[in-house]
């Protein structure tokens, strides 16, 4: 497995295993995505802490990503990134600083 790749995975295991491989916002189980709060892209080292993700189901997780794709224009009530972080028990500044790490 290539580093890149071994991130990846560690990053998902650590989120699900945080989340107790649930969907933090419906409590789904089964198919789930590691969903970066932050987008990955404006993260140091590419935001891969657990720190910076939440376990959502496919449903919640198109939810979450609206953010992203509008520009950080459109969001449901309760999906904006600050209150994923707030469902996790962390913030954008820890998730930052935990990203430093990397």
């Amino acid at each position: 497995m290539s580093g890149k790749k071994m991130v990846r995975a560690r990053f998902r295991e650590a989120v699900h295993a945080r989340d107790d491989h649930r969907c933090r916002m419906c409590g789904a189980e089964g198919q789930l995505d590691a969903h970066h709060i932050t987008d990955r892209n404006d993260m140091p080292g590419g935001g891969y802490v657990a720190e910076n993700g939440i376990s959502l189901c496919h449903r919640c997780h198109m939810k979450a990503e609206a953010y992203h794709a509008s520009g950080h224009e459109v969001w449901e009530e309760g999906w904006h990134p600050d209150d994923l972080y707030e469902v996790i028990g962390s913030s954008h500044a820890r998730a930052v600083r935990a990203s430093e790490r990397l």
